[in-house]
């Protein structure tokens, strides 16, 4: 398709993203001029849900709050759906990190009150029934690298595998992620449009993305990825890809207008980008891996296609990598829809009957060996590279590849 066609068929659709633009520029400007942060020596008081669990060291409790540092003793300790309402001085505190002194707002073992966390006290049950399930029939490793990859549950993960999964650029699968959310998705639909009718695959797909949203921690990240994946499925569905495009980028631009500093989330970068991927992408994928089962080919297709749409953020998020990272996914990507598949299969059977989980994750366990074998293994050889300062123009260059790419296909 030349370029000269593609205005043609997307004048209207192009104008209306221009506008937006614009649009959403000069929110921006207002947001930033208008932005009230906390400030050190301010008196607070806010209530907090616990929507994953705390982060934990030998001293203290802690999580984030509008950026602001918040610690608490270490014991009682708190859990995904505790909620608490907390009252303290925001300071300033400094810290060195290598040759750098590192400022940062922080609010040090303020006043507490445990309070009722409501209808989130069931999910949590639920929740932990899930998880008790693969700790009772797994080892510990793979027992935690199972709960990561289908809850986003990483307190399983003892630290030297986690280090291990940092080395390799393997971390993202195990936390609950706007790109899980994503694949899901795709998975749900995949299963369930096969038992039913597209129509009603829609409503029980979308209905599936929240009930896991809440499960894996309803919090920002998770939920902008289930509005997006919601739309943008709805939408690829019911219309053509065009449609899909313009609602993924409406909803992507609704986000940034009641909340601008979205734009900056690496939460909000990996759904907008793994659901762009899927909708440009699976189909092209799916019709290469004939291949494949049937039973994996198309939740491999969404996996594949929404690492293809978020893998600059992925790569270049925390400013260096392991150059070997790209390998690694390539070698372990393709298990991912497998256990996930298999796991939440694993999850449902012991709400309900918990002796019938236990083949449904034997028949998983050689997949997750294999994931944490190759992830400790890879984990001795690194190349190291810092791509901080590269990060936007190897961005720019990856995606016209991209775009150049579907049109030499003619996908749009």
């Amino acid at each position: 398709m030349r370029f000269s066609n593609f205005l043609k068929n997307y004048e209207k659709t192009v104008l209306l993203i221009l506008i937006f633009s614009l649009v959403f520029l000069i929110r921006l400007v207002f947001f930033v001029a208008m932005k009230d942060n906390p400030e050190a020596g301010e008196t607070v008081e806010f209530s907090h849900t616990f929507l994953e669990e705390p982060f934990t060291n030998s001293y203290y409790q802690y999580f984030y709050w509008h950026g602001v540092l918040v610690t608490l003793e270490r014991f009682p300790e708190y859990h995904y759906g505790d909620k608490i309402l907390v009252r303290g001085v925001v300071e300033e505190v400094v810290s060195r990190k290598e040759n750098d002194l590192l400022k940062r707002l922080a609010i040090k073992n303020p006043e507490l009150k445990k309070a009722d966390s409501g209808a989130l006290a069931v999910v949590k049950v639920i929740r932990q029934k899930v998880l008790s399930v693969y700790k009772r029939t797994l080892p510990q490793k793979e027992a935690g690298l199972l709960s990561g990859i289908v809850l986003g549950a990483g307190e399983g993960i003892n630290k030297a595998f986690n280090d291990e999964l940092k080395t390799t650029g393997m971390l993202h699968v195990v936390v609950a992620s706007g790109s899980n959310v994503v694949l899901v998705s795709g998975m749900l639909f995949s299963l369930i449009s096969s038992i039913v009718k597209r129509n009603y695959a829609i409503l029980f797909t979308i209905l599936g993305i929240f009930f896991y949203a809440l499960l894996t921690g309803f919090d920002s990240p998770v939920v902008r990825a289930s509005i997006m994946a919601s739309f943008a499925f709805g939408a690829q569905i019911f219309g053509r890809q065009k449609t899909a495009l313009m609602a993924l980028f409406f909803s992507g631009f609704f986000m940034l207008l009641v909340s601008p500093g979205l734009i900056v989330d690496i939460g909000f970068q990996l759904s907008f980008s793994a659901t762009l991927g899927i909708i440009l992408f699976q189909k092209t994928i799916s019709r290469l891996s004939q291949i494949l089962p049937n039973i994996i080919k198309e939740d491999f297709s969404t996996t594949i296609a929404a690492q293809i749409g978020s893998s600059p953020f992925l790569l270049f998020a925390f400013g260096k990598i392991n150059l070997l990272s790209i390998f690694i996914n390539l070698i372990l990507l393709w298990t991912i829809p497998i256990i996930m598949i298999f796991g939440g299969a694993a999850g449902v059977a012991g709400l309900v009957f918990p002796v019938l989980s236990v083949p449904i994750l034997y028949i998983c366990y050689p997949f997750l060996l294999l994931f944490t074998n190759v992830v400790s293994f890879m984990s001795h050889f690194t190349i190291p590279i810092s791509l901080t300062g590269a990060f936007f123009p190897i961005t720019v260059l990856y995606y016209i590849i991209l775009v150049a790419v579907l049109f030499r296909r003619k996908n749009l």
